[in-house]
């Protein structure tokens, strides 16, 4: 194309296509746009161009994508690549000079009348413009009026000499807050949303940098002399007043530090799960063994996803022996999945299958193999009960007794032949009208209620005064690790001794020497289940090899 010059038609022809496709107001003829050849080489630029980038840090005046701050380049020349398919591009993108500003980059094809086609590009200050602007619409919270996540996945996308400011990021949730949604209103959980938005801004400093990610998980990106992480730990919790009432506001964090904005994020959530997981620590760090178990999570979860779409379950059996009949009492059924999910254990699979959303589907074929199969082994062991699990996600669905009493229905068995299962975790969320109904209606029809890994968990004594219980099984856990350890089987029979009074029919588990085997036996737990018993096998091998009671002399 021609070479502009200065008083050229040429030159006029450019300005006139420049003002005819600015819109009216300040961004008129004389504003900061530049017109682009096809390449994006710069043609012409408006009188205040250059000054106004010359603020953001740009220092070249060459090319266009040269005259931009650097972190913006990229972005840039991906809307370049567009305008030519589309015509126009328009986005608002950070710069982090001094301080966050946020600039909008427009570009548009126009056509001049000597015949070249040229791009438009238009650069505006959104920073200082009020909170009904549209950068306040796009990047702003409008409830608690922190940067969103759009503004974040921008932020995180420059180059990570332009965030190098920020020295880690700490990913804050506050407990419980679906509950508050849910008990006193979507209002109570707006109120404690604005109120922890005031309480991080509290403990931050010019340096940091807050953000309401989603729902109720905030960001701080840390700057390098922050002090947010000890703040939060030396205060988790606060009073909040809600007008009609007040309530205690918690919150749960993780952190990490790192060059890479976007990477930092990704380790701090990670530690957040964990400090969600262990509900006794505030404020977790991130590690690369919390990393290492994070990485395995994800693989089981998708092997489960993938296992559970293609039928590959089984249920393998574990005997519960009675050592004053010495015979097989019962059996407790524990899925297992083919493929990749092969060494998941049973309890991260049914974690797993409630966090896709597979439990109701995993559950009826879980349950029709259970029955089956078990029906086989009463055969062989006359009299057994049928032990099966059910995790309290599913009871809170409503469906997870009419799952088993319909399975039940169908494969032949009768519901007073099944005990149906809680890990003790499960029994500490029992404290609804719902779930507790769902456990009556089971007992009910005749199901026998057996809390699973007692001592493993936080439940209540009182909680197992309300619940319908056929019997408690005793985790593992509670045994000491030394035999000779006298004391601590001191505590066991005060344990049994306190259990039996609530329910009087105990199963110990995890039994794996003769010794602990004799020693439960001496205190009056006479229903055992364990490896020296034998280990969950599939319904084919008690059917061809029987039970054996070991020797326990």
């Amino acid at each position: 194309m021609p070479e502009p010059q200065a008083g050229s038609t040429l030159r006029q022809s450019l300005r006139t296509a420049a003002g005819e496709a600015l819109p009216p107001g300040p961004d008129g003829p004389d504003g900061t746009w530049a017109l682009l050849d096809a390449s994006g080489r710069t043609v012409e630029t408006a009188r205040n161009y250059g000054g106004v980038m010359h603020r953001f840090g740009a220092t070249a005046k060459s090319g266009w994508l040269e005259s931009l701050p650097a972190e913006l380049r990229s972005q840039a020349a991906q809307m370049l690549a567009e305008v030519a398919s589309a015509g126009s591009a328009d986005r608002i993108l950070p710069v982090l000079p001094q301080r966050l500003r946020w600039l909008r980059l427009r570009l548009q094809q126009v056509q001049t009348e000597a015949g070249p086609e040229l791009i438009l590009a238009m650069v505006d200050d959104l920073t200082e413009l009020d909170e009904k602007s549209l950068v306040a619409q796009l990047i702003r919270d409008p409830l608690t009026g922190l940067l969103n996540r759009r503004a974040f996945l921008e932020l995180a996308a420059l180059p990570a000499e332009s965030t190098a400011r920020y020295a880690g990021v700490l990913a804050v949730d506050v407990r419980r807050f679906r509950r508050i949604n849910e008990v006193w209103g979507r209002a109570a959980g707006d109120a404690c949303l604005v109120e922890t938005s005031r309480w991080l801004r509290s403990i931050t400093d010019s340096g940091d940098l807050l953000i309401r990610l989603a729902d109720a998980e905030f960001f701080v990106l840390l700057g390098k002399f922050s002090t947010a992480p000890v703040a939060l730990a030396a205060e988790p919790q606060r009073n909040v007043d809600l007008g009609t009432h007040s309530l205690q506001l918690s919150l749960q964090a993780g952190f990490a530090t790192g060059e890479v904005l976007r990477e930092t994020a990704e380790r701090a959530e990670v530690a957040l799960a964990e400090a969600k997981r262990e509900a006794w620590r505030s404020v977790v760090p991130w590690t690369r063994e919390l990393a290492v178990v994070a990485a395995r999570a994800a693989r089981d979860e998708e092997a489960v996803h993938q296992a559970v779409l293609a039928g590959a379950q089984a249920v393998y059996f574990q005997p519960i022996v009675d050592l004053r009949s010495r015979r097989v009492s019962g059996v407790e059924g524990l899925v297992r999945l083919g493929g990749a999910a092969a060494d998941v254990p049973a309890g991260q699979i049914l974690q797993a299958s409630h966090r896709l959303g597979l439990t109701p589907l995993l559950a009826e074929r879980v349950y029709d193999l259970a029955f089956t199969d078990g029906m086989r082994l009463r055969e062989v062991f006359p009299g057994c009960q049928l032990g099966i699990n059910v995790s309290r996600e599913f009871l809170a669905t409503g469906l997870a007794i009419d799952t088993v009493l319909a399975s039940a229905q169908h494969c032949g068995v009768d519901s007073s032949q099944i005990a149906l299962e809680l890990t003790e975790d499960a029994a500490a969320g029992l404290s609804s009208e719902r779930l507790l109904s769902e456990l009556d209606k089971g007992a009910a029809a005749g199901l026998h209620i057996v809390i699973d890994d007692f001592g493993q968990g936080e439940t209540s004594l009182s909680l197992l005064r309300t619940l319908p219980l056929s019997a408690i099984k005793l985790d593992r856990s509670l045994l000491p690790a030394d035999a000779a350890d006298e004391r601590g089987w001191d505590f066991v029979a005060g344990v049994i001794a306190l259990l039996s009074r609530i329910c009087g029919r105990l199963v110990a588990e995890g039994i794996e020497t003769p010794e602990q085997a004799v020693r439960l036996l001496r205190l009056g737990v006479h229903l055992q289940q364990g490896y020296l018993f034998g280990a969950p096998q599939p319904a084919d091998h008690w059917l061809s090899q029987g039970f054996q009671l070991p020797a326990l002399d």
